[in-house]
């Protein structure tokens, strides 16, 4: 093992070929291996389409030369995008026989190798194999969407040889539209080093193969790309041995006590049963958008009151599921049962955390903050039960309604919602400043891990039996809300502006933070060394420097709209929101097994009310009312959540 480059092993070199190195993948790239193979579940999407700024002229900029060669540059760049996947000592990951030495006591894993190994061959970075660039033809944008639609339904075209898919499609009788479609398992990405995948793509396609900023050799990129264990802070690493220990089992031990302190909880109506963990979802997607107008409204209101909106989001969607549901009470969709039931639940959310920031310093600011690896870890935040405010004390008098439900303003304050977020941003600061936090995240991947082999192996199993994986549980009994121990109100994240990530026109100029010729060293500028700027002498060699006449080029590719897919989980209701072009939008994918279409849609509607009614519209400050102590408040500030 090459201590320049923690885990990784040289495993052969080839006379023609070159190097392969491989290491043992770490329990959250393990896990999101096993996710995969239940039919893709977490791949995901990215899909963006791209217009030429001057025209024809620029045409030859979307050839399929160009195309190719800017993918190879950035899949040399980031090596884990060519990466493969084998058992120890370049053996199979899927064992043609029962059992073998390496899994005599590892049942678990029966038919696969109980350690998978990442595996990166230096002539797998520059070639292109079978399957991994597809080119297509359209008639325009819906088409485009109508074809990613498809893609889950589809049989997956990941395998342990191929993890990146990149499908080209271009327009019948448009030269200056393209459509970039790239599609990746979970394993060796996030959303983080996604977008800075594509960043490098789209500038090295608009350069046009006028220059290529340097290659770093392959070992500098795989000793960014180390197991999660070699990237935490360095304070923690030299520590002993038996301290290490003693830490790792006492944040399993207050990883395990938070966990159970999040029993219960409720969703959407849904139709989960006992096998709903163990068949694939068929999975759909939704999104709202707001207006240039009531984006830059929400943003400002947003700043105004201090409210981060990732901190506020979650308070917006209960507040979408409350109304949904107070809304199937009053028709008598809800019994009197499962509503008693409901509105004493808690609602849990669950986040992706991105680690990034808070693993080792010296990584992170060499590119860690942008490198492609997996990254990140689950958070879980709870809002406390329903909020009904003024309609709990109704007893029975007439409800005013808005659209067939009680009116947000009668059911949670502006005072109350922002009570509610600070519930959740003090959530946060405790698992993120906890002492432990690290020795968490580490507990959490590591159940993970041995949790997700069996979910596969019983889907394996039941395909032999039913061969239609979304009717094999249909005469199954639905869970009531109530029978099922814990549930997620649903998943998902904020990104904030995507052009802090994903710039909107390239090629970038070396002025831009994020340029692969800047100057100056940035946290999410992976796989890049620092080029002097134009003024100073360089210390390094002239092929260092910034190519003549790429100083200030002129920008060629505009990116005119994005989308991200995810394929969901078994059960799973996911809700992303970010800004892209002055717009806010929110994205939901689901599991159309137990969600239904109808319903998601609604909540959507539901939840861009919220956000209109809470961050949309200037809000007064409360009157103030004197109490019997004689003490003057904010009227509403102590009455129950």
């Amino acid at each position: 093992m090459d201590t320049s480059m923690p885990g990784w092993t040289l495993l052969d070199t080839h006379p023609t070929q070159g190097r392969t190195f491989h290491r043992p993948m770490d329990p959250s790239e393990t896990s999101f291996l096993w996710d995969g193979l239940l039919n893709g579940t977490a791949d995901t999407v990215h899909a963006h389409e791209l217009r030429l700024s001057n025209g024809p002229e620029d045409a030859r900029l979307f050839s399929d030369v160009n195309i190719v060669k800017a993918w190879l540059s950035a899949k040399r760049r980031y090596p884990l995008t060519g990466a493969t996947i084998q058992g120890p000592s370049g053996m199979p990951f899927r064992k043609t026989t029962s059992k073998t030495a390496d899994d005599d006591n590892c049942d678990r894993t029966a038919g696969f190798a109980s350690q998978p190994h990442l595996v990166v061959r230096e002539h797998d970075l520059t070639v292109i194999r079978p399957g991994e660039i597809v080119f297509e033809q359209v008639t325009g944008a819906k088409e485009v969407e109508k074809r990613i639609a498809t893609f889950f339904d589809d049989a997956r075209p990941f395998s342990e040889d191929l993890l990146t898919q990149l499908y080209v499609v271009c327009e019948v009788e448009r030269t200056d539209v393209l459509y970039l479609i790239i599609r990746v398992a979970h394993l060796v990405t996030d959303g983080m080093a996604n977008y800075t995948f594509v960043r490098c793509l789209l500038d090295m396609l608009g350069r046009g193969g006028e220059s290529e900023p340097v290659q770093i050799p392959l070992e500098d990129r795989l000793a960014m790309a180390v197991p999660l264990a070699e990237r935490i802070p360095i304070q923690l690493r030299s520590l002993s041995p038996a301290r290490r220990r003693w830490r790792m089992a006492l944040g399993s031990l207050i990883l395990r006590s938070r966990m159970e302190k999040m029993k219960g909880g409720h969703t959407l109506p849904c139709r989960i049963t006992r096998s709903t963990p163990f068949v694939p979802a068929r999975s759909r997607e939704m999104s709202i958008m707001l207006t240039p107008a009531e984006t830059a409204t929400v943003l400002a209101n947003c700043r105004l009151h201090k409210v981060t909106f990732g901190n506020a989001y979650p308070v917006l969607t209960q507040m979408a599921t409350t109304r949904l549901l107070y809304r199937r009470y009053l028709r008598g969709e809800i019994s009197e049962e499962e509503w008693q039931h409901r509105k004493k639940e808690p609602y849990t959310i669950s986040s992706p955390l991105n680690l990034r920031p808070y693993l080792d310093k010296a990584w992170f600011e060499r590119g860690g903050g942008g490198e492609l690896v997996t990254s990140l870890s689950l958070s879980f935040y709870q809002l406390p039960c329903m909020p009904l405010g003024e309609t709990a004390r109704s007893s029975g008098q007439k409800l005013g309604l808005s659209d067939g439900a009680p009116p947000f303003s009668d059911l949670l304050t502006f005072d109350r919602f922002r009570y509610r977020v600070e519930l959740i941003k003090k959530q946060a600061a405790a698992l993120l400043d906890h002492p432990l936090f690290l020795e968490m995240v580490y507990a959490a991947s590591m159940q993970r891990q041995l949790r997700a082999p069996s979910v596969v192996l019983q889907w394996l199993q039941r395909t032999k039996i039913a061969k239609d994986r979304t009717r094999e549980d249909s005469d199954e009994e639905v869970l009531a809300i109530k029978d099922i121990p814990r549930t997620w109100g649903h998943a998902g994240s904020s990104f904030g502006d995507l052009a802090s990530m994903l710039p909107l026109e390239y090629p970038l100029p070396p002025a831009h933070r994020l340029s692969p010729f800047s100057s100056v060293s940035h946290p999410s500028r992976a796989g890049y060394v620092a080029y002097p700027r134009p003024s100073e002498p360089s210390p390094q060699s002239s092929a260092d420097s910034i190519p003549s006449g790429l100083d200030s080029p002129t920008p060629r590719i505009a990116i005119r709209n994005t989308w991200l897919h995810l394929n969901a989980r078994p059960a799973e209701l996911y809700l992303t929101a970010w800004s892209f072009g002055g717009r806010m939008k929110m994205f939901s994918c689901f599991d159309s097994n137990v969600y239904e279409e109808a319903v998601v849609k609604e909540w959507l509607a539901e939840i861009k009310g919220a956000m209109l009614w809470y961050l949309g519209r200037t809000h007064e400050p409360r009157r103030t009312r004197q109490s019997r102590s004689g003490k003057v408040g904010v009227e509403g500030i102590h009455t129950k959540l």
